[in-house]
C-alpha cells in the first residue's frame, strides 16, 4: 500500500484543507527556525560585545594597575631599608640645608600590630627660613627610608623677615620579622590557598 493511496481517496475540499495545514506547519517551522537563529546570533554579539568592552575597560585600566603596582614595589622597598637613629639622621640632613638642630629628643617607640614600629624624634629649629625648611623637609620624606614628618608648628619671629621657630616631629616606620612559627603558618595558608583556587578554575 502507498502512502499515495489514502490522498487519492480524499476529496478536492480535504486536499486543499491538508495542504493549506501542510504549508501553515512548514511556515511554522521556518518562523521559529528563523527566530531561534536570530536569538542565537544576538546572544552571541552580546557576548562579543560584553568581553569586548570587558578587554577595553582592562586596556584602560592597564596604566593605573601599573603605576599602582610601581607605588606598592616603592613602598616595599623603601621598607626593606631600615631607617637610621633619627636624631643624627635629621641633624645631618639639615646641616646639608643650611639649618642647625639645636635641640631634639626621642620619644618613646610605639607599636602598630605585630608588623611595625613607629620611632620618633622631635626637633626643633631656631630663626629658619622657609625655602630651607621646604628642602630639609623634602630631602627627609624623599629619602630611601620609610621617614614622615607627622607633626609641623610654625611660628613667624615678628622681629625678622623669613624668620621662623619650627618645632616638628618625625617617625620611621620599622618592619619587624614575623616569628617562624607565625612565617611558616602564613606561608602554608597562602599555598592552601593557591591550591584551592587552581582546583577551583580546572575542568
Amino acid at each position: 500500500m502507498s502512502w499515495k493511496d489514502p490522498l487519492n481517496r480524499l476529496d478536492p475540499r480535504e486536499r486543499r484543507l491538508l495542504t493549506g495545514l501542510v504549508s501553515v506547519t512548514a511556515a511554522l517551522v521556518l518562523v521559529v527556525g528563523l527566530f531561534l537563529s536570530q536569538r542565537a546570533v544576538m546572544n552571541g554579539r552580546s557576548e562579543n560585545t560584553s568581553l569586548r568592552q570587558a578587554i577595553d575597560a582592562l586596556v584602560e585600566a592597564q596604566p593605573a594597575l601599573l603605576k599602582s603596582d610601581a607605588q606598592r614595589q616603592y613602598i616595599l622597598a623603601r621598607y626593606g631599608h631600615a631607617a637610621p637613629p633619627l636624631g643624627a639622621y635629621l641633624d645631618n640632613q639639615a646641616r646639608q640645608n643650611g639649618i642647625e638642630v639645636p635641640e631634639s629628643q626621642d620619644r618613646p617607640v610605639v607599636p602598630h600590630g605585630k608588623r611595625f614600629d613607629e620611632r620618633s624624634t622631635r626637633i626643633q629649629l631656631r630663626k629658619v627660613g622657609l625655602a630651607n625648611l621646604a628642602r630639609f623637609m623634602e630631602s627627609v620624606e624623599r629619602s630611601q627610608y620609610p621617614i614622615v614628618f607627622s607633626r609641623l608648628d610654625i611660628r613667624k619671629r615678628l622681629s625678622e623677615s623669613d624668620s621662623y621657630d619650627v618645632e616638628a616631629i618625625a617617625s620611621a616606620y620599622d618592619r619587624k620579622e614575623l616569628p617562624k612559627s607565625e612565617a611558616t603558618a602564613g606561608a602554608a595558608a597562602s599555598s592552601t590557598s593557591s591550591a584551592s583556587k587552581s582546583e577551583g578554575s580546572a575542568p
